[in-house]
């Protein structure tokens, strides 16, 4: 064999199997709280996002690069308990040159202390099982343990989220990866509230990657601030509550991935 087929043999093993940690989450751009559904209730939120500015070259053969993509998510939840929610996630995708798409599943269950034990701090934890296409990620089957953690006064709203989680196919299974993320956000009594979220993608717990090859998105966001009349008896309490959220975020690296992404979440109660 030449020099140059075992290079590029060398070159194609590493794209296809090299040991990096998992991409942000690109369909779900989100910060979660502790509060869920009622008992009972359903609900629905939609998350939509482009990339306006990001990478252009696959990050390995037959990925969809991120660059002018524009994603839709689905997430249907049921409240259970006071303490438990169950969710699911349905993804699509829309590329360059017509490339339209399914980009996959998840299921998840949200559990929390409830705010009448907890006060003002949010504490909870959210448990994923996602199952997607080679074209998004190229370990079909992962989970994630996203544990929340924040508080929530009159005015400020603190809320950070260390996720951990790993594959569960391919070569680099069972090995923990770190996405943490968090926000800050300030409510202007006007309806709104202004803020800020960050978005991490370290690398594996026991080798976390350089600074430089780690991704980071810092958010501008402003929010929707339901001032709702009081439900009325026998109602949910969070009965036809309206969610927004519009954001545009920047890369702090030039890591593969978004560079500059707008997205928003809107979602409703039942």
């Amino acid at each position: 064999m030449s020099r140059r087929a075992a290079l590029a043999l060398a070159g194609l093993a590493l794209a296809l199997g090299a040991g990096r940690a998992r991409a942000l989450d690109r369909f779900e751009i989100q910060v979660y709280q502790s509060d869920i559904n009622d008992p009972g209730q359903l609900g629905l939120e939609v998350h939509l996002n482009y990339t306006i500015r990001g990478t252009k070259t696959p990050e390995y053969p037959g990925q969809v690069p991120p660059y002018h993509v524009g994603r839709v998510t689905f997430e249907p939840a049921v409240g259970v308990t006071e303490w438990l929610e169950l969710g699911a996630y349905l993804q699509f995708l829309a590329a360059p040159g017509g490339d339209q798409r399914f980009g996959g599943w998840k299921a998840r269950a949200k559990l929390v202390v409830p705010e009448r034990i907890s006060g003002h701090l949010m504490l909870g934890l959210n448990l994923e099982l996602a199952n997607v296409p080679y074209a998004i990620e190229p370990d079909r089957w992962s989970n994630e343990f996203r544990p929340i953690l924040g508080w929530k006064g009159d005015r400020w709203l603190v809320s950070v989220n260390p996720i951990f989680g790993w594959t569960l196919t391919g070569q680099d299974r069972f090995r923990p990866d770190l996405e943490p993320c968090g926000k800050v956000a300030f409510d202007t009594h006007l309806g709104f509230s202004v803020g800020a979220e960050y978005y991490a993608s370290l690398g594996f717990a026991n080798d976390v990657l350089p600074v430089t090859e780690q991704e980071h998105l810092l958010f501008a966001v402003v929010d929707y601030v339901p001032r709702s009349p009081e439900p009325a008896a026998g109602s949910p309490a969070h009965a036809g509550e309206w969610e927004l959220n519009l954001g545009l975020g920047g890369a702090l690296t030039a890591a593969p991935g978004p560079h500059l992404i707008v997205k928003a979440i809107v979602g409703r109660s039942f």
